[in-house]
């Protein structure tokens, strides 16, 4: 007999459910930001969990009482922003113009590169020209991992968008090209951010755990956890809809509207012995209230929130 009233299994949102591509995930989308200059997301590294204690400042029932709430550490070591990236847009949508490559020897070692690249790049003079025909304007930036407390050596390179008006982002960036820059720069205390990240990987799992199917009865078809029917009669060949084996996490997902509790760089965060499967936290870091989707090392972008506009508004830490 069918479930009148239970919803359907596997949401058509997140189709297909393949493995991600890479772990450095990539943004299409940001967040306006009320017009503000500066940049609009910051990389990042997932480190663990642990529980807080804080003053609770929300309208929720503990409102103005000390509550413990689980969070997780972000480790967010310096990017070294060794590019501007300039948009102009046609019918078929935003197309870059090209590239202003400009970095210490350093980090052009880190990105394989011995020189900057002069026939493939261009100056800051030729996107200058173009200001009044370009759409939008970002930045190129590689992570120091180095720095960090995990065991990754190679960077994630990112590409991170600019708040505010053309000439504002393009004023920016010529402002960071070839320096480094920290996630303090960019998030505050008490800011809401999207975290994009790929989940923890599964593997291949049955339908029951993969869509949440029912399990047949144990004497009617001599098999319990596979599915009762894969579709009609006609067509007269299996939709890719049907619910069937396959894989399970490793997707690109995109948590909305994760809180910054703090960002700081005291080492008293860390446990005994260093956060298990990470280490030491050396860096800068960002507790997150609540849980961040993948596995310790993970690469983790924290977005400026696209669906809330609440003030940044500093939250009391009671203990950590």
């Amino acid at each position: 007999m069918t479930h009148a009233h239970r919803p359907r299994h596997g949401s058509w949102g997140f189709r297909p459910r393949k493995r991600a591509n890479e772990q450095s995930v990539r943004v299409r989308s940001w967040s306006a930001e009320g017009g503000r200059k500066g940049l609009l997301g910051f990389p990042a590294y997932k480190v663990g969990m642990k529980t807080i204690g804080y003053t609770d400042d929300t309208t929720s029932p503990t409102k103005g009482m000390e509550v413990a709430t689980p969070v997780t550490i972000l480790e967010t070591p310096s990017i070294s922003v060794f590019g501007i990236r300039a948009y102009k847009k046609d019918f078929a949508g935003a197309k870059s113009v090209g590239d202003v490559i400009h970095a210490p020897p350093k980090v052009l070692g880190k990105l394989g590169m011995k020189k900057e690249p002069q026939a493939k790049g261009m100056k800051i003079e030729d996107v200058e020209k173009q200001l009044g025909e370009l759409h939008h304007v970002s930045v190129l930036a590689i992570t120091n991992c180095d720095t960090a407390g995990s065991a990754r050596k190679r960077g994630d390179v990112v590409e991170i968008a600019i708040g505010g008006e053309v000439k504002e982002q393009l004023e920016y960036a010529k402002s960071v090209l070839g320096k480094d820059v920290s996630a303090r720069d960019v998030i505050a205390d008490g800011e809401w951010i999207d975290s994009l990240a790929v989940t923890r990987a599964k593997g291949w799992q049955g339908a029951v755990k993969r869509f949440g199917v029912s399990k047949q009865r144990r004497k009617s078809t001599g098999r319990i956890r596979h599915v009762g029917t894969l579709g009609p009669w006609h067509p007269q060949y299996v939709m890719y809809t049907a619910r069937q084996a396959g894989q399970v996490g490793y997707h690109r997902r995109t948590q909305y509207n994760n809180r910054v509790l703090l960002i700081s760089n005291d080492p008293k965060i860390n446990p005994a012995g260093g956060f298990p499967h990470y280490g030491v936290v050396k860096t800068d870091y960002a507790v997150v209230k609540g849980s961040i989707p993948g596995t310790q090392k993970r690469f983790v972008f924290m977005r400026k929130a696209m669906r809330n506009s609440d003030a940044p508004k500093k939250p009391q830490i009671i203990w950590s």
